[in-house]
């Protein structure tokens, strides 16, 4: 498996979907960034695309030296666990349907970062336990969560306009 082609493809494409994302935020900014844990949580899904990007990029920048892309992914996946749990422990207030939804599965993806985080400071767990190259396993992983990124950005900004309005005005 060429690991540089996979993560060289997957910079451009999380740092595509990063700029979607930022265009949903702009087009739903009232709904996404009316108060604290609504931004919250729209710069947790950022990281989905963030977080894979700049990770595939320090695969790239290190080459043939493990402890620079090991340093890298273990740093973001520590990063990614701090922000869903801080993001997690804030209920959106009132809020409902992908709103709601969105806040409930980003737990998630919890689970994943600690797999990153596992896989960067004991790679072995990788090579004997799936017989697979840890950056493959990253690979998978950082998949899962720009795919759970994407899945995300959907539902909240597919979600009609007016259920968020109507939701606002009896929260208020």
């Amino acid at each position: 498996m060429d690991t540089n082609a996979f993560y060289s493809t997957a910079s451009g494409l999380c740092f595509t979907l990063l700029g979607f994302w930022w265009v949903v935020v702009q087009f739903r900014h009232d709904e996404l960034t009316s108060d604290g844990p609504r931004r919250n949580l729209a710069f947790v899904v950022s990281l989905h695309f963030v977080i894979p990007g700049i990770m595939s990029l320090a695969s790239l920048l290190a080459g043939d030296n493990n402890i620079l892309w090991r340093i890298a992914f273990a740093s973001a996946g520590v990063l990614g666990l701090l922000a869903v749990v801080i993001v997690g422990r804030s209920a959106v207030p009132g809020a409902t349907g992908a709103m709601a939804t969105v806040q409930r599965f980003e737990w998630f993806v919890a689970p994943l970062y600690i797999v990153l985080t596992a896989v960067a400071l004991a790679p072995e767990i990788a090579r004997q336990g799936l017989g697979l190259q840890p950056l493959q396993v990253e690979g998978y992983v950082l998949t899962t969560i720009v795919l759970l990124g994407i899945l995300f950005a959907w539902a909240l900004f597919t979600e009609p306009v007016t259920k968020a309005h109507d939701r606002d005005a009896e929260a208020h």
